[in-house]
């Protein structure tokens, strides 16, 4: 599977090779094995469960400087957890890592005890919960990090020297600006950012009206 699509991709000129979402070790180096024999350079990042070791009983800082050593240009992690269950590893990955590195988290507050959004619960007296019984992957809407934890995320990532960034599963528009800009970028979604010094009862602007200003903290 893996020579098929390695070869299609490289059959219609692609610049690199993106391997994401490896739960297993092994695959994760065989994925890498055979992008390296297509002599292009090569993206790795992994995607724990909630057992918090690859599946095949690697732990993640294990597979991270194995890939490393065996020639990975980047190493990193994708999918599965939000920003709080992904950047502990992050932190500790890059105190050791010299490659470069890569951090995809995805847009949901997942926590210690649920680090992946495959079992994350619904903690806001949801009225009517998905008929399937778990929010995932169809009821996660009430747990999205909000645009100022994307950014934060993305911000300390990128100072620590993490300049392979994105937002995987479930991402939208904004949460990819915020990444952007944390990483000191002006794209064309910029033009969107808020302006609350407009906003009709919580604004600063000459034109809002005093009344409305006043009333704001009673609405």
């Amino acid at each position: 599977m893996f020579n098929e699509m390695v070869e299609w991709s490289v059959d219609e000129g692609a610049d690199m090779l993106v391997g994401e979402t490896f739960y297993y070790a092994e695959e994760a180096y065989m994925a890498l094995d055979i992008i390296q024999k297509a002599g292009l350079p090569s993206v790795i990042t992994i995607a724990p469960m909630a057992e918090n070791v690859m599946r095949d009983g690697v732990s993640i800082m294990d597979v991270c400087k194995e890939l490393e050593q065996r020639g990975a240009d980047v190493v990193g992690m994708n999918c599965f957890r939000g920003p709080d269950t992904m950047m502990p590893y992050l932190r500790e990955a890059r105190k050791v890592l010299k490659c470069h590195m890569g951090a995809l988290p995805l847009p949901y507050r997942t926590t210690d005890a649920n680090p992946t959004f495959f079992n994350l619960p619904d903690n806001h007296g949801c009225s009517c919960p998905a008929p399937h019984g778990r929010t995932f992957p169809t009821a996660l809407d009430p747990l999205y990090c909000n645009r100022y934890e994307m950014h934060a995320f993305a911000k300390e990532s990128f100072e620590l020297g993490i300049n392979y960034l994105g937002v995987c599963c479930g991402a939208t528009p904004m949460h990819i600006r915020e990444v952007a800009e944390a990483a000191g970028l002006t794209v064309p979604a910029s033009k969107y950012r808020e302006n609350m010094s407009n906003h009709f009862m919580y604004g600063t602007n000459e034109r809002i009206a005093k009344h409305m200003q006043d009333y704001g903290d009673e609405a």
